[in-house]
């Protein structure tokens, strides 16, 4: 096999210039500051309990204490379940950009890896502007807003069959990103407690790989068996989206990917419509503002004894 097949976009235009070698190079070299950083990085560790440490809790008592977590707030498990349904529709179209790009332009991979660029750094970009803005004041809103902006200009991008729709349609949807998911985690980590954060988002990442990996396993079959013979020249959906989205190689997989697109902007524009997602900074008590709480009552407690 060709050594090209197995690089990311982005990386194909450098293994022209300097080769598989040097593509390597450039990997260790950037895994080895990602290192270095982490291993300067001072971690601070929560306070265990002494009730804690010396009733240890089984893995699984671990794994499920975060659902029972997640499960008791209604407003972090709306926000999980609409995660897992955002995560699960874009994975599904995810899977079969690459494929679907090549397909529809002649197997064109500086295409390809342009839009990878384009995508970095529209990413940077936005990153950017939510350090230097702080994003939305009510997070949500920059949760399901990303969402809502990631599905419309993906649903441009798969309607698209030339560079000069993909390139700024997939700069809009990646300036959605490091929005969409800075929100996520201030959510997140706003709600839950330092000393069972990690349970909570061990369970979380499981169930998003879970998501994830379903999500890439049925893509190429539907795709496969599915959308790309019924987008051919007199297949079953050609008469119906063939003058939208053409017929022959990848019409079918942009059908499917816009489908999923589509979708990501329905999950967002339905989270507006659960109360308890959409008030889940103020139905949902901060960690630090349920310690302050505690540490009140404590002193209340006190002054109340040497009266």
């Amino acid at each position: 096999m060709d050594p090209v097949f197995l690089l990311l976009p982005w990386q194909v235009v450098l293994y022209y210039i300097i080769g598989l070698f040097g593509i390597l190079w450039i990997d260790l070299f950037t895994f080895s500051i990602a290192i270095f950083t982490v291993l300067r990085t001072q971690i601070p560790q929560p306070v265990v309990p002494e009730t804690q440490l010396q009733n240890q809790a089984s893995l699984w008592q671990d794994i499920s204490s975060g659902f029972r977590y997640v499960f008791a707030r209604p407003g972090l498990f709306a926000l999980l379940v609409i995660s897992l349904l955002f995560w699960f529709a874009h994975d599904l179209g995810g899977s079969l950009y690459s494929a679907m790009i090549l397909a529809r332009s002649n197997n064109n991979a500086a295409i390809l890896a342009s839009l990878s660029t384009m995508a970095g750094v529209a990413g940077v970009i936005g990153a950017i502007a939510v350090s230097i803005g702080g994003g939305f004041r009510q997070k949500i809103h920059g949760f399901l807003g990303g969402m809502i902006g990631a599905g419309i200009s993906k649903t441009l991008f798969g309607l698209g069959q030339l560079p000069s729709i993909w390139l700024p349609a997939q700069f809009c949807s990646s300036l959605n990103f490091p929005l969409l998911g800075s929100s996520s985690e201030a959510i997140w980590l706003a709600k839950i407690k330092p000393e069972i954060q990690g349970r909570v988002f061990a369970t979380r990442s499981l169930l998003l790989v879970l998501i994830s990996t379903i999500a890439a396993l049925i893509a190429g079959p539907l795709a496969d068996f599915v959308f790309e013979p019924a987008m051919m020249p007199g297949g079953y959906l050609a008469k119906t989206f063939g003058g939208i989205f053409g017929t022959g190689s990848g019409a079918g997989m942009a059908l499917l990917y816009v489908i999923t697109s589509v979708t990501l902007m329905l999950v967002g524009m339905g989270g507006y419509a659960v109360e308890s997602l959409r008030m889940v900074e103020m139905n949902v008590s901060d960690h630090d503002t349920d310690q302050q709480a505690a540490l009140s009552n404590s002193n209340c407690e006190r002054e109340a004894d040497r009266t």
